[in-house]
């Protein structure tokens, strides 16, 4: 019996140490978690140049250097409302010269510029016969713009558009005071309005897909308007009844830019 106490007391302090050196001490360190997050860099999309929205405007002047061909006077004999209601000898086509050679009806126009939709004003363009001339003699206007035709002579007109691009129109206008209203719904230079009853009457319309256009004065000095144009280079074209097209370059910053232009013959 006592044996068997013995073996029990044995046994029991052997399953007492064995238990003991299996215990596992448990770290209550969290574990932390080593996996890197790479994040994509944004996409960062290129800036588009900033559109001019002041009243800046590309300045300059056009002249003509050299001896320019005298201008005929018009006989106007054939219309005595014509002789009467022009008072100063009126001188046909040419080369118009002002101050330091500054030259007349230059009609200047910028090139490669956005292609986006200009609504058209809803001024009209005016057009007026006066003396049996037209004024102005060469003008621009935005497809679909309306051109208002006044007569302003105490004598028969006849409004005869010739576009090669845009319909044609001829229309008389017999009376003093009359006003009609017509339009060109396609682009194109240089549409020659003429009167069939006065021939030496004629007047040059442009119809542009923009506003980025002008006329030179008597003087040769021109401002064409930017408004809503990007800074950038763009490409100008020059256009004269006598002396023909020419092209050129200027560069607008802050919606300003300077171009200026010397025709030779």
């Amino acid at each position: 019996m006592l044996r068997q106490t013995l073996a029990v007391l044995v046994l029991t302090g052997l399953a007492c140490s064995d238990a003991k050196g299996n215990d596992t001490a448990v770290d209550p360190t969290p574990v932390l978690d080593n996996t890197t997050t790479v994040t994509e860099p944004a996409t960062v999309e290129p800036t588009a140049p900033a559109k001019n929205t002041g009243a800046a405007a590309v300045t300059g002047t056009i002249r003509f250097d050299g001896d320019a061909p005298e201008r005929a006077p018009i006989d106007m004999s054939a219309d005595a409302n014509c002789v009467d209601g022009s008072p100063d000898t009126v001188l046909g086509p040419g080369i118009i010269r002002g101050a330091d050679g500054g030259l007349a009806d230059v009609f200047i126009q910028l090139t490669d510029v956005p292609d986006e939709k200009h609504k058209a004003p809803e001024e009209p363009v005016v057009l007026d016969q006066r003396g049996c001339t037209y004024a102005p003699h060469v003008f621009g206007m935005i497809v679909k713009q309306d051109i208002r035709i006044l007569n302003s002579d105490a004598t028969l007109h006849n409004i005869h558009a010739v576009p090669q691009r845009n319909k044609e129109f001829n229309v008389g206008m017999p009376e003093k005071g009359m006003e009609i209203d017509k339009t060109f719904k396609k682009a194109e230079d240089a549409i020659t309005i003429k009167c069939d009853v006065h021939p030496w009457m004629k007047a040059y319309a442009f119809c542009l897909e923009h506003p980025y256009f002008a006329t030179t004065a008597a003087d040769g000095s021109f401002s064409l308007p930017t408004e809503g144009l990007p800074d950038g280079e763009y490409g100008v074209k020059l256009w004269h009844e006598v002396l023909g097209e020419t092209t050129g370059s200027v560069n607008v910053a802050g919606g300003a830019g300077t171009f200026s232009f010397a025709w030779t013959r």
